[in-house]
């Protein structure tokens, strides 16, 4: 609040300005409806793109000389300062209105738009799903209690591959939506192991051919379960993806990975991408089986697998960001022992 008593900082229009001035503010600041206060900041009404058009240029007016009290709506609805977004909502659909002043005490200190409070709501909605296949992919990992923290790692490896990837302009089906994905899908990769029976998926040492066979259902199992889902959610992308990870990411470039022997960019590359990461970790990990390779033998692992089992551009990318990878991991590592 400024030493006059008016609120500083605050997009608004006095009522005496002209709605020239109200139009060209929303202009910049790409805005559709602004707070109009009298000379000491207090909320007198509003005015809208569509106020100026229905009150002013439908009906030949001059924007230059009319004034915005003139033109705006006077009896207005208005929600203190602080008010929760859920009460925000409510106002604004009981009242049947787009924009909603925001006060504190009589004085106008904002505004929000009905888009401001879809997107708001589109974000709960992304928040609550990304929460519930987390949750979702942490009961099958926790049948596995050896593999703690690996949905957290292989969820930030797979993220910062693809940003990677990005940055390196390596295809044109990554981009900031295609990161965002490849984060909120990878921990469905392993779902599928909640159908793997103890006795192969606990097992405390090397599979026999036989369990080998067993663990490598997990694929198909997880592709079918997220198919599953997918027949009520066609259109829910982020399951899509998940079910490629799940359903390939053991799949080798070379074509002699599992379940279907796909090669080279038969894979999907949400998958190829994700091969990389998941092949890390267990590389860095430990297992009641093995002790944790350090970071530089396990990138040295994973480029000799060049052309083999991976994707050559998406090794050429892991080493341009494998720091990052250390990091994360050192990071996962502390708070673990922290735990």
């Amino acid at each position: 609040m400024s030493s006059n008593g008016r609120p500083s900082g605050v997009i608004r229009v006095d009522g005496q300005e002209t709605i020239a001035a109200a139009a060209l503010r929303m202009s910049e600041h790409g805005i559709g409806c602004l707070p109009v206060t009298d000379e000491g900041g207090k909320l007198i009404g509003i005015i809208s793109e569509r106020d100026i058009l229905t009150r002013v240029v439908a009906r030949g007016g001059n924007p230059r000389q009319l004034r915005v009290a003139d033109c705006m709506t006077r009896s207005v609805v208005s929600c203190p300062r602080g008010t929760p977004m859920h009460r925000v909502r409510q106002i604004m659909s009981q009242s049947r209105i787009r924009h909603l002043p925001i006060v504190d005490g009589d004085v106008a200190v904002g505004i929000i738009s009905s888009r401001e409070v879809i997107a708001d709501q589109l974000a709960q909605d992304r928040k609550m799903r990304n929460l519930t296949i987390f949750a979702l992919a942490k009961l099958a990992e926790s049948r596995d209690p050896d593999t703690g923290g690996h949905l957290e790692r292989v969820q930030s490896y797979a993220a910062l591959l693809s940003r990677q990837l990005l940055r390196q302009r390596h295809s044109t089906q990554i981009d900031a939506h295609f990161v965002r994905l490849m984060y909120t899908s990878s921990p469905l990769h392993d779902i599928g192991k909640v159908g793997v029976p103890d006795g192969v998926l606990l097992k405390p040492g090397p599979l026999s051919k036989e369990e080998f066979e067993v663990m490598k259902t997990h694929c198909r199992k997880g592709a079918e379960t997220i198919d599953s889902v997918l027949a009520r959610f066609p259109h829910a992308e982020f399951l899509r993806m998940g079910r490629s990870i799940a359903a390939w990411h053991h799949e080798r470039y070379d074509g002699t990975g599992y379940p279907d022997g796909l090669s080279g960019e038969e894979i999907p590359l949400s998958a190829r991408i994700f091969s990389v990461c998941d092949v890390y970790d267990a590389l860095v990990s430990k297992r009641v089986y093995k002790e944790p390779l350090p970071h530089c033998t396990a990138v040295d692992i994973v480029t000799g697998a060049t052309g083999k089992q991976f994707d050559p551009s998406i090794v050429h990318a892991f080493l341009g960001c494998r720091a990052r990878f250390a990091a994360i991991e050192n990071r996962h590592e502390a708070r673990m022992t922290a735990a």
